[in-house]
């Protein structure tokens, strides 16, 4: 199933790491995986899917990663 990556911008670096290790113990935080599904929805793809927490960039601004499972079939 292909996937698309999205990125959201993080609030700091002390979140960043919060949340990372939130996804790390399996549980979700809702509204990203939400704000990730509009994203793909705002993309022009159907999510079909929940997303996945990737993990973090290195950069500045430093952003969460998520790949959502999306459709790409034509009708």
């Amino acid at each position: 199933m292909p996937k698309l990556r999205i990125e959201i911008a993080a609030t700091d670096q002390i979140e960043a790491k919060r949340v990372q290790s939130v996804y790390q113990r399996g549980e979700r935080i809702i509204k990203l995986d939400d704000e990730a599904t509009d994203e793909a929805w705002k993309a022009g793809y159907t999510p079909v899917g929940r997303p996945v927490f990737v993990g973090l960039t290195n950069g500045e601004p430093l952003m969460y990663r998520f790949d959502v499972p999306v459709e790409t079939s034509v009708r």
